[in-house]
């Protein structure tokens, strides 16, 4: 092959790559508008080679290269309808996982912001308990502080998770229904850039003065495991819904090569498919926040942050990823 040949095949590969572990749709335009042509390109080769003869590892190679290339441009063509199982498992263990990691670098942003102003009032609030009343809402600071005031001797704190079993189910569908309505405030709110920076860091800020406050009373691990056994699954949900608004924030200022209607429309798909796990997420998270956070002893309630916790991390991590080929 020419010089030329073996750089087109090698951008084209790159491509497939790429596609491969992130996804068709983390490719940009200018990728999207190359990937046909060197796909016609790498068959034209094919043929070539195949008439005039060459070495067996470079037909072989470009081979691959238009079969992979071949199965990105046409998917889906041909297929037989898949059962209704079958499409949730490639929405939410497929697509999904994979759109989240192509925005890692935004989410990642976006939970260094949340924690970041968490660890900063938490640390803030321990050596001068009174910021407690700037950094959050004056009135909630004075209910805590009296409850935290109330407790017995060894009596463990936990906050307003003082309901009876008998309310869990009550609980846990109001719990849901307004977890779910905070997420899609979330998601509006960063249509408005500025205005979903401002709910992000009041809701970081109410999260670590709310355990700094418990901390002054020694009751930070309690309180802590009670908001974790359900907050890793929930406070991830919340920021992941506002990651789905800003990605179409950024088709709207940033539309690169298209209209700003049609880089709606493009990046609208990919929204989709990060705010996708939201709702399941809420619902687990209500149902321990029901069930489990205020009843369950500690060492329970640590075992399930940790549990859902590297479920979480695990499913993001290393859902959707193409399994290398044997044999």
């Amino acid at each position: 092959m020419q010089k030329t040949d073996n750089e087109l095949l090698g951008r084209l590969d790159r491509l497939i790559l790429r596609a491969r572990r992130r996804g068709v749709g983390a490719l940009s335009g200018e990728e999207l508008r190359d990937l046909p042509r060197l796909y016609r390109f790498a068959s034209s080769l094919h043929a070539r080679l195949t008439t005039h003869g060459t070495e067996a590892a470079t037909l072989s190679r470009v081979s691959a290269a238009v079969g992979a290339a071949h199965a990105l441009v046409y998917r889906g063509h041909g297929e037989a309808p898949r059962t209704l199982r079958a499409r949730l498992w490639q929405l939410y263990f497929v697509d999904a996982p994979r759109a989240l990691r192509a925005e890692w670098r935004l989410a990642g942003s976006l939970l260094v912001i949340f924690y970041g102003l968490a660890l900063v009032s938490f640390l803030a609030v321990q050596s001068d308990l009174g910021l407690a009343f700037t950094l959050f809402d004056p009135s909630a600071t004075a209910n805590e502080i009296a409850q935290l005031r109330e407790l017995e001797p060894g009596e463990e704190f936990r906050g307003n998770f003082t309901f009876g079993l008998g309310k869990s189910p009550e609980t846990a569908g109001w719990i849901m229904a307004h977890n779910i309505g905070v997420s899609l405030l979330f998601f509006a709110a960063a249509l408005v850039p500025p205005l979903f920076l401002y709910i992000l860091a009041q809701n970081g800020l109410m999260l670590g003065t709310y355990t700094g406050v418990a901390a002054h009373w020694d009751q930070g691990l309690s309180i802590s495991s009670i908001l974790w056994c359900h907050g890793t699954l929930e406070l991830q949900a919340i920021v992941i819904a506002g990651l789905a608004g800003l990605i179409l924030f950024r088709a709207w200022i940033a539309p690169g090569v298209w209209s700003r209607s049609h880089a709606m429309l493009l990046e609208s798909r990919r929204a989709l498919l990060v705010l996708a796990p939201m709702v399941p997420m809420l619902i687990i998270a209500g149902l321990i926040e029901g069930f489990i956070s205020p009843h369950a002893s500690l060492p329970v309630r640590l075992a399930v942050a940790v549990i859902t916790g590297a479920g979480f991390v695990y499913w993001l991590v290393a859902a959707g990823r193409e399994r290398p080929a044997t044999g």
